[in-house]
């Protein structure tokens, strides 16, 4: 057994479940989305990753390190789980894109059995986000990066079966950036992604703050979104059988 394992455990608050959510160290959507999304008896506990900076201004440089990058995901897990959580949120999508299907899931499987727990990872959230809806077969993505890493969550999907008919970057100049795009930035966004024959929206990018928007999107655009975070903690709360809808979330947290 990995000394990163402990019992899970309930406690007065957390009568169903803990989740422990583990984000970067700067990012600050994830966190209050997550909460937003909480059912009574299921508690957040969030413990931040360090991860090196990301060279938006030198774009071979950017994809060098998506390619390569590592953070302290292991040192961070070191943290929450001695508050014996039940499931781990991982809220960092991009690493979780790279290749395919086969090592999103190697790559889940590794973390399950360092924590001893669930561990959900972005990527196979989304996946498991749409297969939940009728796995749409033609999808358009929604980004806070640069080309190269627009290329690589289209070629993840691609790999994964789906038919990438547009891709849309906003090419934020940092990560704390991210998070201060605004509605209007955001809705721009998709509309400048939405495809006619794309029959669903994705968007991947853990700090874009889009959760709440999921339903004006889906009722502007005529079509079911799946957003990364609500897609994430969504998918934590089934892999315990907590069945509970999450309201204002959109078509998929509300229905499935």
């Amino acid at each position: 057994m990995s000394l990163i394992h402990r019992t899970p455990s309930t406690d007065t608050l957390a009568w169903r479940a803990k989740v422990a959510v583990v984000v970067p160290a700067t990012n600050t959507v994830v966190q209050p989305e997550m909460e937003s999304m909480r059912p009574a008896g299921v508690t957040n506990h969030v413990t931040r990753m360090q991860l090196p900076p990301r060279p938006y201004d030198d774009q071979a440089a950017y994809k060098k390190a998506l390619e390569t990058e590592e953070g302290k995901l292991e040192e961070a897990l070191a943290l929450v789980m001695v508050c014996e959580p039940h499931v781990v949120a991982h809220g960092h999508s991009i690493h979780s894109f790279r290749g395919d299907g086969e090592r999103a899931l190697a790559e889940e499987q590794r973390l399950e059995q360092l924590c001893g727990v669930p561990f959900v990872t972005p990527s196979r959230a989304v996946l498991a986000g749409l297969k939940a809806i009728g796995q749409p077969q033609r999808i358009a993505i929604l980004t806070p990066y640069w080309p190269p890493a627009d290329a690589m969550i289209a070629d993840f999907f691609r790999a994964c079966g789906y038919d990438v008919v547009a891709t849309h970057g906003l090419k934020s100049t940092g990560p704390t950036a991210v998070a201060r795009f605004t509605a209007e930035q955001v809705m721009q966004g998709f509309a400048d992604v939405d495809h006619p024959q794309a029959e669903v929206l994705v968007h991947v990018g853990t700090n874009l703050p889009v959760s709440a928007m999921t339903p004006a999107i889906e009722k502007r655009f005529g079509k079911p979104m799946i957003g990364v975070n609500v897609a994430t903690y969504w998918h934590a709360l089934r892999r315990l059988g907590i069945q509970d809808a999450l309201p204002g979330m959109g078509l998929l947290g509300e229905k499935y």
